[in-house]
């Protein structure tokens, strides 16, 4: 029987190592979609992105986002240096894709309503934080959540990452599945789950470099094997989830899960 719950998956991947074009093709080999935050004041040096892997991954289907200029603390700034960071980054990676990028994400997390007006300023639609453990779609779309960072963190990290974001009641409704931890790959899928039956979204999100520092791909590629080719889950990137869950959605992300095994990243 079919679940009539909306259920979505996306998942988004933050800053400029060209280790994300890996991810990339992972995701493509299991159907989902994805955006990649990218900062902007390095790329085509050493070992980051260029704007060809830029392009190259828009045209595969997958959303990119800023990630700032340099990757600062946003609510540290003076307002010229915010606007700087918020801005500049957008105008790069708008003429490098020749297409609108609607979607921010915050360095640690860290913003404030100050910083919230800028990017409305800047003409962002939405911005993704680092909270985690929320399956919820009952969220500001300048305050995304996420569900499950890949990343093997102790429970005791889940604990501060929701009393600094001051998601208290996320954190008490987490309490059975921190006291049944295991890990991330175990807790990324019994979230998921919960997903399933009682509807929402569930968001993956983590750094490629870290990845690949701390082996983990046979972890991330379990992962999107447990969550792919679900009949009743719309696989969405970060912008499409804002879309339909604030009631804006286009027929492109139909569109887009069409083409959701098309484009090779290399």
């Amino acid at each position: 029987m079919s679940n009539p719950a909306r259920v979505f998956v996306t998942t988004s991947w933050d800053d400029d190592d060209r280790t994300g074009l890996k991810v990339a093709e992972l995701l493509t080999t299991y159907g989902l979609r994805g955006t990649f935050y990218v900062p902007t004041g390095r790329l085509g040096q050493d070992s980051c992105f260029s704007a060809g892997d830029l392009r190259t991954l828009f045209a595969a289907g997958f959303e990119i986002g800023a990630h700032t200029v340099s990757h600062p603390l946003l609510n540290e700034l003076h307002a010229k240096e915010l606007n700087h960071e918020v801005e500049d980054c957008k105008k790069v990676l708008e003429q490098i894709l020749g297409a609108e990028v609607p979607m921010f994400c915050y360095p640690k997390g860290r913003f404030n309503a100050r910083v919230e007006s800028a990017l409305k300023l800047a003409g962002y639609k939405g911005a993704r934080t680092t909270q985690m453990l929320t399956c919820s779609t009952n969220f500001h779309r300048f305050a995304v959540p996420t569900t499950i960072q890949a990343y093997p963190h102790a429970p005791s990290n889940y604990i501060r990452n929701l009393l600094r974001q001051g998601a208290l009641p996320v954190l008490l409704n987490a309490v059975p599945d921190l006291i049944r931890f295991k890990g991330w790959l175990q807790l990324g899928k019994t979230t998921f789950d919960q997903v399933l039956r009682h509807g929402g979204m569930w968001h993956l999100y983590g750094h490629p470099w870290e990845i690949e520092k701390l082996g983990l791909w046979e972890q991330l590629k379990e992962m999107l094997e447990y969550v792919r080719n679900r009949s009743d889950v719309r696989y969405v990137t970060n912008g499409q989830l804002v879309d339909f869950v604030k009631g804006e959605a286009t027929t492109g992300i139909e569109k887009s899960q069409k083409t959701n095994a098309q484009g090779v990243i290399s």
